[in-house]
């Protein structure tokens, strides 16, 4: 059974060389998309899959379609060298949980469908907000600088107000779902993407999270929809806020545990 591993990452790149040597095996081929604002790259070893850096990187800003857009990059690069049974996009601050023959005999048993975490049909409050408005001025909404934050969300939020005052919508009579963005899927799904890019980008160019709206509610309204598996148990992670929360020796134990095939998110911390 063949694997890409699509890899997004921006920091901790020692987290990531331990992933990387996690997923480290033959027949396993592993891509690293790194934030276009890294300036200093890492230099990654591997020595049983092949591993590609791309070089083609995207300015990724939290929230926006740049998201998307990173997980295209990745798509594209995979799916010049394939076919693979399957195509996993991963956080650079992931780790497995299970040694390595654990996890490609849960691959096998589920050859043939994508695997989906926190799957549903997403929530009628959060779909207007995120899907049906246009959600503009994202591209400092997550900075880690002060003012900009404060300014991107300030003006988003006012524009929100706009929309909602004259009834301005978009997207209108699409069904969406909802994923975690840290999914597996076949090499069917993932052509069809691919072939739907420019129409994807162009659904959710103003979309807020739309990574993890677009593959699910594209998967469900092709013929495809019957290979999605919803599995979570799939990936653990502790949403804090918007963000998944960091886990700490204190969690050691539950890891070792847990039935989870992975966890995120770790730091060298």
């Amino acid at each position: 059974m063949t694997h890409a591993w699509l890899i997004i990452a921006h920091n901790e790149f020692g987290i990531l060389q331990r992933l990387v040597s996690a997923l480290d095996a033959t027949l396993s081929d592993i891509y690293v998309h790194i934030d276009r604002k890294v300036r200093t790259l890492p230099i990654l070893h591997t020595e049983h899959s092949r591993l590609f850096m791309l070089a083609d990187r995207v300015d990724v800003r939290w929230g926006t379609v740049s998201q998307i857009q990173s997980e295209y990059a990745l798509f594209e690069a995979a799916s010049a060298n394939g076919p693979y049974d399957f195509y996993h996009i991963i956080s650079g601050t992931t780790l497995p949980l299970k040694p390595w023959p654990e996890i490609q005999s849960y691959f096998v048993r589920n050859a043939g469908h994508c695997i989906l975490s926190g799957f549903c049909q997403s929530g009628s409050y959060q779909e207007t907000l995120k899907l049906r408005r246009h959600n503009l001025f994202l591209r400092n909404y997550a900075s880690p600088r002060l003012l900009p934050r404060k300014m991107s969300q300030f003006l988003w939020r006012s524009a929100l107000l706009i929309q909602r005052i004259f009834g301005i919508e978009t997207n209108r009579g699409k069904v969406f779902y909802k994923a975690s963005n840290w999914l597996s899927l076949t090499e069917e799904a993932v052509q069809l993407l691919v072939a739907r890019k420019m129409e994807i980008l162009h659904t959710f160019r103003h979309t807020f999270c739309g990574d993890e709206y677009f593959v699910p509610s594209v998967l469900m309204a092709s013929p495809l929809k019957s290979t999605l598996v919803s599995d979570d148990h799939y990936l653990l992670h502790n949403i804090a806020r918007s963000n998944a929360g960091v886990f700490h020796l204190a969690n050691y134990d539950e890891l070792c545990k847990t039935e989870y095939l992975f966890a995120r998110k770790f730091t060298e911390r």
